[in-house]
This record gives C-alpha cells, sequence and structure tokens, in this order.
C-alpha cells in the first residue's frame, strides 16, 4: 500500500519508533467511526469519513511539521477532495465532514474560505495513495428516502450526524495514543445498563408506594405512574406526556423512559430541560435513585467538589460530558438543541450518542418561539431517522401541531388516555383575575398574608417590593442577582419556615415558577402567559394539603402598576387577556384554554426567526449548505451579559486566588459558576464607573467591593442606574460567614 511510513501524531522520540503510523489512526478512527454512525445505518459513511480524514498527513512536508517545521499543510482539505471525487453523487456531503474535522463545518460556497472554494483552489496532492483501491471509489447511499419538504434539512442533519461519529472517533483514537492513562478511565455505557437501571428504579418505586402517606395527590400520582409505564411497549415515536403540577411527572416520565427504553432496545435517556434549577432539582434525585455514576449532568452550574473520595467521579464525569457517553443525561435545551445546530468538533461530539435515545423535553413549552420550526424540525429529524423517541412533558402542552407551524409535528401520542380527569381531581388552587395593583397595595396585600408568593416581571420590580416588606418577619427576596449558591441557601431556609409553618413573604421574580419545590397556601403573579401563570399556580397549596380541610390554595393575578417595555411579555399579556375573552367560563389554567392560548401566541409570532430551516433546506446540484452562518445565528438566549464573580464565600475566594495562578483558567471558572452574577452592560459599566470591579488575568470580573453585594438582595446595581462608590456602601453587614469582610484585598 505504501512504501514510506507517513504518521498521525508524533512523541518527544527522535528515532519515530513509538510515533503512531498514520495507517493505524486512519483505521482506528474508521473502525470506531463505522460503529457510532451504524446506530443510525450510517456505518459506510462513517467508515469512508475515518479513511479519507486525515489522508492529507501522507506527504513529506507533512512529516517535517511533526519534526518541529513551521511548513503548513492543508491536510484537510486534501481528503474532502478525495471524498468529493471518489463517495459518488453525494461526495460532497462527505467533503463537508472531512474539511471540517478540526476547524468546524464550512460553509458552502464559492467565497475564499469556504468549502467549494478550498476544494477547487487549495489542491494538495499527496505523495502515495493510502486507502486500498477497493475502498476509494464507493458510491455511497444515504439510509433513509428524503421527504420531499425538507429533503435539504435531512441532507444537511445527516451531515451533521456522521462528523459527530467522525469527530468524535478522531478525538478517542489520538486520546488512546497520546493520554491512554484518560482514555482508560472513560465511562463504558454497558449496553445493558437500561436493564440494570430499570431494575433498580422498580425497587425504589415499590419501596416508596409502601410508605407514602395514602393521601388522595398521592393516589392521583399512582394512577399516573401506572399509565406511562403501560405505554412504554409503545414503539419508538413522539409521545406527550400531560400532567398537571404536582402530578409526579419526574417519576413517572422516567418510568416510561426506561421502561420504553428497555422495550426498544434503546441506549440511553436524554432530560433536556430549560432552567437549571430543575436541572439540579432532577439530577439530584435521579442520582439518589440510581447511583451518581449513572447520570450526567451537564450544565454551566455543575459544581464539582473536589475533595479526593469525589476526584475520580469528576474525572469520569468531565469525560461523559464530552460526548455524553451516559446511560443517563440531564441537560439544557440550551446545550442540546445549540449543539444540534452546531458546526464545532466539541460541541457536535456528543450527537451521534443521541440516535438510540428516548429524548424527554421536560418543560417542553419553553422552548423559544423565534426558534421553534428548527426545534421541532431537529425532533422529527431524531425520531424519523435515527431510532429516537421524544416524550414532550409538561403540564402546559404547546401546540406543536397547529398549521401555522411549518415544521409541525404530525402525529403526537398522548400517554395519558384522559389528561382532563387528573387536571380535575389535582385541582388545587382558584385563580383570581384582580385588575391593576399599585405597589403600595399591594405590599398591604402581601403583609396581610403570613405565607405567601409574590412573582413579578423584572429584578427592580422585587427589590422595589422587597424594600417595602423587608423588615417584616419572614420576608425574603429572590432574584438572579443573588449568585447560584446563595439563592440555594435562602430557598433552603424557606423550605424550613414553610414546613414550620413560620411566617415566610417572598418576593420573587420567576425563577421560582420551575423545578423549585415550593408549597405556598397563596401566590401573587403580575400578569403574563397563561403558562407562566400556570407554574406560578404549581408553587400554590402543591402537595393538595389545603383540600383535605375543604379548602384550595389562592392565586391572584394583578395587573402591574407600571408593565415593563418588554416585547414578548406584553405578547403573552395579550394572547393570555384574548383567550380569557373567548373562553370566559373556562379554567383559565385548564387544557382547552393553554391549546387557545398556544395556537394564538404562535399565529402572531415568527417561528423561525433567523430563517434556520430556510437556509438548510436549500436543495441545490452543488449542495450549498451554510453550517458556519447558521451555527453563529442559532443561540437561545442572545448573551450580552457578563458574569461577575462574587467572592464572599471561603470556597469563592480560594477559587478566585487560584484563577490568578492556574494554567488552566477556563476549568476554575467552570468552578465559579456558583457564585457568579451575571449583569447587563449597563450594570457591568455602573460597578467599572464606581471601581467595584478587579479584572483578573485582564479578563474575569472579581467584585472587589464587597459592599456592593447585600445578604437580602444580591448585587446592588440597577441598569440605567449610576452609582458612586459611596452609593455602593448601602449595607450594615454582608452575609454573616464574612460580616468582618467589607471589601476583597
Amino acid at each position: 500500500m505504501m512504501d514510506t511510513e507517513f504518521y498521525a501524531h508524533s512523541t518527544d522520540s527522535q528515532d519515530k519508533s513509538d510515533w503512531q503510523p498514520l495507517a493505524e489512526h486512519l483505521e482506528g478512527v474508521a473502525r470506531l467511526s463505522e460503529e457510532f454512525a451504524a446506530i443510525f445505518g450510517g456505518e459506510d459513511w462513517g467508515r469512508f469519513a475515518g479513511l479519507l480524514h486525515d489522508s492529507g498527513k501522507a506527504t513529506a512536508d507533512f512529516i517535517k511539521r511533526l519534526e518541529g517545521s513551521n511548513v503548513k499543510v492543508d491536510h484537510s482539505t486534501f481528503g474532502a477532495r478525495l471524498a468529493q471525487e471518489n463517495a459518488g453523487k453525494l461526495g460532497l456531503l462527505l467533503a463537508y465532514i472531512v474539511a471540517g474535522h478540526h476547524g468546524g463545518l464550512p460553509d458552502g460556497g464559492a467565497q475564499e474560505g469556504e468549502l467549494h472554494y478550498r476544494l477547487k483552489h487549495n489542491k494538495v496532492p499527496p505523495d502515495v495513495a493510502l486507502i486500498p483501491e477497493t475502498d476509494t471509489r464507493q458510491e455511497l447511499a444515504l439510509p433513509f428516502l428524503l421527504d420531499r419538504d425538507f429533503g435539504g434539512f435531512s441532507l444537511s442533519f445527516f451531515t451533521r450526524m456522521i462528523y459527530s461519529c467522525l469527530v468524535d472517533a478522531d478525538f478517542l483514537d489520538t486520546e488512546a495514543f497520546t493520554t491512554p492513562d484518560k482514555n482508560a478511565e472513560r465511562p463504558v455505557v454497558d449496553p445493558e445498563s437500561m436493564i440494570k437501571l430499570k431494575g433498580i428504579l422498580d425497587a425504589h418505586l415499590a419501596a416508596l408506594a409502601e410508605k407514602a402517606e395514602p393521601t388522595k395527590v398521592n393516589r392521583l400520582r399512582q394512577e399516573i405512574l401506572v399509565e406511562c409505564r403501560a405505554k412504554a411497549c409503545l414503539p419508538p415515536q413522539i409521545f406527550s406526556l400531560t400532567v398537571p403540577t404536582g402530578g409526579g411527572k419526574t417519576l413517572s416520565s422516567l418510568a416510561f423512559a426506561l421502561d420504553h427504553a428497555v422495550a426498544n432496545k434503546l441506549r440511553r435517556v436524554i432530560y433536556a430541560i430549560p432552567f437549571t434549577s430543575i436541572i439540579e432539582q432532577n439530577a439530584r434525585v435521579f442520582q439518589e435513585i440510581l447511583g451518581r455514576d449513572q447520570v450526567l449532568e451537564h450544565h454551566c452550574n455543575y459544581k464539582e467538589i473536589e475533595e479526593s473520595e469525589e476526584a475520580a467521579y469528576n474525572r469520569k464525569r468531565g469525560l461523559a460530558a464530552e460526548n455524553w457517553d451516559s446511560p443517563l443525561v440531564v441537560t439544557t435545551n440550551v446545550q442540546f438543541f445549540e449543539s444540534l445546530f452546531s458546526n464545532k468538533p466539541s460541541r457536535c461530539r456528543k450527537l451521534h450518542n443521541i440516535a438510540g435515545s428516548v429524548i424527554v423535553l421536560d418543560e417542553a413549552q419553553a422552548i423559544p418561539t423565534e426558534y421553534l420550526e428548527p426545534c421541532v424540525a431537529a425532533l422529527r429529524e431524531l425520531v424519523a431517522h435515527y431510532n429516537c423517541s421524544v416524550v414532550l412533558c409538561t403540564a402546559t402542552q404547546p401546540a406543536l401541531d397547529v398549521a401555522k407551524l411549518r415544521t409541525k409535528l404530525h402525529k403526537i401520542h398522548e400517554i395519558i388516555s384522559n389528561p382532563q380527569r387528573f387536571y380535575d381531581d389535582l385541582s388545587r388552587t382558584e385563580v383570581h383575575f384582580v385588575g391593576k395593583l399599585a405597589d403600595g397595595e399591594l405590599a398591604a396585600k402581601i403583609d396581610a398574608v403570613p405565607q405567601v408568593l409574590c412573582i413579578v416581571p423584572t429584578k427592580p420590580q422585587a427589590r422595589a417590593l422587597f424594600v417595602q416588606l423587608k423588615k417584616r418577619d419572614g420576608a425574603y427576596h429572590l432574584s438572579t442577582n443573588m449568585y447560584p449558591e446563595h439563592r440555594r441557601r435562602v430557598l433552603e431556609e424557606i423550605r424550613v419556615r414553610l414546613k414550620a409553618r413560620q411566617c415566610c413573604r417572598v418576593v420573587s421574580t420567576s425563577l421560582v415558577e420551575a423545578g423549585v419545590d415550593l408549597d405556598f397556601p397563596v401566590v401573587y403573579r403580575a400578569m403574563t402567559g397563561l403558562d407562566s401563570i400556570a407554574q406560578a399556580a404549581g408553587r400554590c397549596n402543591r402537595e393538595g394539603k389545603m383540600n383535605d380541610y375543604g379548602k384550595l390554595g389562592q392565586v391572584y393575578v394583578y395587573e402591574p402598576e407600571k408593565v415593563p417595555r418588554m416585547p414578548w411579555l406584553r405578547r403573552c399579556m395579550g394572547r393570555a387577556e384574548e383567550t380569557l375573552r373567548a373562553l370566559p367560563d373556562a379554567d383559565p389554567l385548564g387544557l382547552v384554554a393553554m391549546r387557545r392560548y398556544f395556537e394564538l401566541l404562535y399565529d402572531v409570532q415568527e417561528l423561525d426567526k433567523k430563517k434556520i430551516v430556510e437556509k438548510l433546506n436549500r436543495l441545490t446540484k452543488d449542495l450549498y449548505f451554510p453550517f458556519r452562518e447558521v451555527a453563529e445565528e442559532f443561540h437561545f438566549i442572545e448573551d450580552d451579559t457578563i458574569g461577575v464573580i462574587v467572592p464572599i464565600e471561603t470556597a469563592a475566594q480560594a477559587l478566585v486566588k487560584e484563577l490568578r495562578y492556574t494554567e488552566y483558567p477556563r476549568a476554575i471558572q467552570r468552578k465559579l459558576q456558583q457564585y457568579t452574577v451575571a449583569l447587563r452592560g449597563r450594570e457591568f459599566t455602573a460597578l467599572e464607573k464606581a471601581r467595584a470591579l478587579d479584572m483578573v488575568r485582564g479578563e474575569f470580573p472579581v467584585l472587589h467591593n464587597l459592599r456592593a453585594y447585600n445578604e437580602q438582595v444580591g448585587l446592588c446595581c440597577d441598569e440605567g442606574e449610576v452609582w458612586e462608590v459611596e452609593n455602593l456602601i448601602i449595607m450594615d453587614n454582608v452575609l454573616s460567614p464574612f460580616s468582618e469582610q467589607k471589601c476583597l484585598t
């Protein structure tokens, strides 16, 4: 096959005796990539991509580069040319994959840097042919038929999935050569893992049923669980699980997912969740039941513990997070969907492990409407061509089958046979629309109730209302101006007071509306969309204990004195009011009203604001796909915030000290997420002007003047306000563990 020995990777050895032969690397990557792609019928594509990806390294120039020369070698473009010339009519798809296996999937096009330009102009002939003649020409065929309306989207999606197989295989084979110890530590997902996890959950649910109190709510939760398990034997498809708040859908959805995976020989369960508060809560529940090693919690706020007994677990978790090689993954909607539209190797390498999975979208209504069509299109692809099931799990089902949605779901199988019955039987609240309330009136009403939660639209409103209540016993404030670890501590204190029936008056932004287990007898909610009102109502009489005394929780929806200038909020308010006018006798939080609300919302909202589906669905003979452009535009959160580290606690102070000197600042920054507050540009500028910040290493903002952080309301710097140094000294004491430390030096 060759007379000259070429190499993929080098070591410090001068005689090349322990360098990795190129043929060995190509074959190793081809084998892994073929294995990964086989789950969705793309094994030939996977193998061919692996054989071609580094074939451009078979040059004398690349050997010189490994020996230390600065000579440039465009090895990926040569492999892309081989793909275009030898893989048949669809060879261009493979050319995208090979050309982008280091730098990311390129855009198609004739401009410099784009794929078609590179194929035409960047010709780098190899010294020898590395690939056997039988493999160099192969008419690759798709493993599925193209849909007439979305054929281009399907081709681009398939390209990204094969790309995932290649880049993960390339990472793993390279890692096995360069850092074999790390490779040996990687968690291995046992093919029988779903069966094992199902057995563990069965035992837990049986024990739970035995000790459960014989309440009406627990009986209904058990009925929901039974229905979920009965439907799990159905074949992979798109399901909905419509269960009212407090109906036990966390464990019921897990039971369905594991039973369904076992029944259909699926490989893993993936929970995609919109809020980190729910992720942390659900992951903790799953880990307590199934074991920590079985559950990957993948989001930016994950808190690593560095004690010696935790070190091995954290290393394995970090490795699994790279490619989701774990039986149960709990992640964010941002991580899940943005990865599906990414073009970068690090973000895409996990995608092939989504194939053959049960995907549970918790709080499915929370997908941003401006990205709804591409997200739904991706879900359709995963179910149609990648052996996945999707479960839309929420108390407020979005209308994903409406005609306005161009990528609508044609068939959604509801798991619960009669959802309305459970909504009626689990009714625990009365909802009252009380009109406009001035701030003073609202404060007086809250002050008159010993245990009450009030949810307002903005952080300034939350703080302004709290100021009127802060001298009252048991008054609390919650907002994202408090760093995550601080919020968790306050929430725990609130739960203790509620359980002890002590006074507890909480003013919060919407962060408490999902995934936060609080149970108040009275809730006030500023007017918003019906789905958010339903979430707020889920914090009221949550366990139904008031029903035992013939009472219901009371939810009061009011119009604020000043409605924030937030277009999305005003649209939701308008559609909610329109729904209530159209259905005056319907339960405002019931299934009929909620369906009507989402139909109205989708009718006036752009459902693909960035034209993502349109751009990926253009099917021309030259197969121009804008992979890079789409990846740059597809962002759930148009993040104009800047994270400020608040080093009040001992752990945070130690991490900041480490951040100053470490070789790996990004790893420390991730750990500091627990002590970080995200600020808008104006807020950040105000702190800068007040000389309250220290820029560690010139790029990591650390709060230097700790007097700017209030133990009750968090970081004190409202958007649009200009604070002078003296204005920052606004509190008598900081958090109790550091009451004497006013300023970090």
